[in-house]
């Protein structure tokens, strides 16, 4: 009997030193944010919010959009909780779109606060808009998604199809405080025909600033095969000539290796070569058979004459927007640190020489053949 009463009083004392959960916030009272767009009127920040809350009748999810208008983020994020019936949380946020206008003014500034908010979410995208983002956040719902959960599949959706980069709000400072690191975000526009968005490239960044510059859907593909991102599916398509006959080839990527070749260089400081090799299958041929070896070799060499001419023009579109997305700056500081002390990377990047090189093999010709 001693030993159990000495027990329970034992009990008792350390639960006397435990704490309370003081900070709690109950999910009765708590409202989630699952999309925001921000944009620059004059001086003031602009957010477009849509929160997920409950019918009261089915017990189904809808947004409610709001429009706030502040010096900041966080300003908006307090003028927003004296609007609704709960706290507004970001937990739950899934994307975050920037105007492309306010996105060349820089977009660390606006991200400050996501990185203070303990619950802020690290694996949240971010999305460059043509125009006006609210116009998306406004159509609150597409087919039964929610507006939230639907660019959030299209974002992935776009990831795996390797269209556009994958960054999420924990990658980004990474690449923003590295110098020998560039920026690349996805960039959509509202499709006002279907109310629908379209993923329609890459916009490239100078530091936290977008360049103004942007890659189509099949440079941004280029972009990915030269720094070895490729994800799980890239389907490519091209309209070929042999023998003066214009032809339409699309084709499975079935494999890529990229390589990075570092040199001195007197006149442009370093000189770049990048060997990229690409394996392909058709899978599809407008002349309907590919049957001979010549006939192959001939749509094998067209095709890598244009993804050639495709990776020097991204390849140019990179050094015009200095951005060093294929990570040239971290290859010459592991590997030339010598050089890398000498230059001053921001500035001489857009100088050096960069020069793609693009093989191309046919491994696959299809069912028919």
């Amino acid at each position: 009997m001693k030993h159990k009463l000495i027990k329970i009083f034992n009990v008792c004392l350390v639960l006397s030193f435990l704490t309370g959960c003081w900070d709690q916030k109950m999910l009765k009272d708590t409202m989630f944010l699952s999309t925001v767009a921000y944009e620059k009127k004059k001086d003031k920040v602009i957010s477009t919010i849509a929160i997920r809350s409950y019918t009261s009748k089915e017990g189904t999810l809808v947004n409610k959009t709001y429009h706030v208008e502040g010096d900041s983020p966080r300003d908006d994020r307090t003028k927003i909780n004296q609007q609704v019936s709960g706290i507004v949380m970001s937990a739950k946020k899934r994307i975050i779109l920037f105007e492309d206008r306010l996105a060349k003014e820089g977009i660390l500034e606006l991200s400050d606060v996501l990185y203070r908010t303990p619950e802020s979410p690290l694996t949240a995208k971010y999305v460059i808009v043509e125009g006006k983002p609210s116009t998306i956040v406004e159509l609150q719902q597409v087919g039964e998604e929610l507006i939230g959960e639907y660019l959030d599949g299209v974002v992935h959706t776009a990831e795996a199809n390797s269209l556009v980069p994958i960054e999420t709000l924990q990658s980004l400072c990474t690449v923003l405080f590295d110098e020998g690191k560039g920026l690349a975000l996805p960039y959509m526009k509202l499709n006002t025909e279907n109310k629908t968005v379209d993923v329609i490239g890459t916009a490239l960044f100078n530091e936290d600033k977008f360049a103004g510059i942007t890659l189509n859907p099949e440079e941004s593909k280029v972009l990915l095969l030269l720094g070895n991102q490729k994800d799980k599916y890239m389907i490519m398509s091209h309209k070929i000539n042999i023998h003066d006959k214009k032809y339409v080839v699309s084709y499975d990527v079935s494999d890529a290796k990229a390589k990075m070749n570092v040199k001195p260089d007197a006149i442009h400081r370093v000189k770049v070569t990048i060997p990229l090799r690409v394996k392909v299958s058709i899978n599809e041929f407008t002349k309907n058979e590919m049957s001979s070896s010549a006939l192959t070799k001939n749509v094998q060499e067209e095709i890598e004459k244009v993804l050639q001419k495709k990776a020097e023009k991204v390849v140019g579109k990179l050094q015009k927007a200095n951005c060093d997305f294929l990570e040239i700056g971290r290859e010459v500081a592991a590997y030339h640190p010598s050089i890398w002390k000498r230059l001053k990377w921001r500035q001489d990047y857009k100088n050096i020489l960069i020069n793609p090189e693009v093989q191309v093999e046919i491994i696959h010709r299809g069912v028919i053949n």
